[in-house]
């Protein structure tokens, strides 16, 4: 019997599943209940949008930058997707294929390993993220860039794997740290982290030149008392290229590693962004001057990464089995 495989990217903002006929998309968090066995009280935006927690209960981030912290969270928070997504697994078969970031030691990589394998799926494959754009970008040596929540995930690929990869905790979260911070700085106002990532998503740009404006709602830091702010983007514009260019710098780093014979192949084929973080405005033209590369946004980039995975492991002509050779 053919083995269901499905796809499972943790994130360390959202936790992506990805099989033939669905795909489900949720933030990284839970609220459970401690008592003789852990309880899951509430999961993704539900959890999110408690006001107050229940006694005994507390709100985890089972993953952080990539790296699962609290593995019992994790493996209870992915069972009940996965009892939801396919309630007669017991008549199919399941391999599950986790997407994990190129930097992860060897002793994360068997935390990943065991949370998932906790859930009572045991045929589990580890895969590098940057892979996944394999069947997405075809063949020669590419620059990729993954820029998600937690992680940004730097690396040079092509049909024989890996030629060079880093994982650095310059991403999305960093963003909104230093947002909170700049805004604090600007107006005395205390934002909370699911504002500056409104913020993020609504005005923020590369651009010098962006006029748009955003209100927002905080704490005065002088009265203590709540109030409402219009916030400009060219207010937001140094915490944000503080981070991208760190990123730009990071990208340039990792291609002084590449083979000298390589690197022509790499500029002629250019740069190719991926995660929520490539929907920064300005950021292709920003990237463009800095690395002197033509760069290549993919049209989805929060799923391109889950699909072409899905893809590369779905594979019926075996171009890439020598490198899903890492199973466990």
């Amino acid at each position: 019997m053919q083995k269901q495989k499905i796809v499972i990217d943790p994130g360390s903002t959202n936790l992506t599943i990805y099989g033939s006929g669905f795909i489900k998309r949720v933030p990284n968090v839970c609220v459970i209940k401690r008592g003789n066995h852990l309880e899951l009280i509430a999961t993704g935006n539900e959890a999110l949008k408690m006001s107050s927690l229940p006694e005994h209960c507390s709100l985890v981030y089972p993953v952080r930058e990539g790296v699962v912290v609290r593995p019992d969270v994790f493996a209870k928070l992915l069972e009940s997707y996965l009892n939801e997504l396919l309630p007669s697994t017991f008549l199919k078969p399941v391999e599950l294929y986790v997407l994990i970031p190129s930097g992860l030691s060897s002793a994360e990589r068997e935390n990943m390993e065991l949370a998932v394998q906790k859930t009572g799926y045991k045929d589990i494959t580890l895969i590098e993220s940057v892979l996944g754009l394999l069947p997405v970008l075809g063949s020669g040596d590419r620059a990729v860039c993954l820029l998600g929540g937690g992680t940004t995930e730097i690396g040079v690929i092509n049909d024989e794997g890996i030629l060079s990869a880093c994982t650095v905790n310059i991403a999305g979260n960093t963003i909104n740290e230093k947002i909170i911070d700049q805004v604090l700085k600007s107006y005395n106002l205390r934002i909370s982290s699911s504002m500056a990532e409104k913020l993020k998503i609504g005005i923020g740009s590369l651009y010098d030149n962006d006029i748009s404006v955003m209100t927002v709602t905080g704490q005065d830091l002088l009265d203590g008392r709540i109030k409402n702010v219009e916030i400009a983007s060219t207010t937001l514009l140094a915490p944000i290229s503080w981070c991208y260019k760190k990123i730009a710098e990071l990208i340039e780093s990792v291609l002084t590693t590449v083979p000298y014979g390589r690197l022509a192949s790499i500029s002629a084929n250019g740069l190719y962004l991926a995660g929520e973080g490539a929907n920064m405005g300005g950021l292709s033209d920003y990237l463009t001057r800095y690395l002197k590369l033509p760069v290549r946004i993919s049209s989805e980039p929060e799923t391109v990464v889950i699909k072409g995975a899905y893809t590369l492991v779905n594979d019926l002509c075996d171009r890439y089995k020598a490198i899903l050779g890492n199973k466990r």
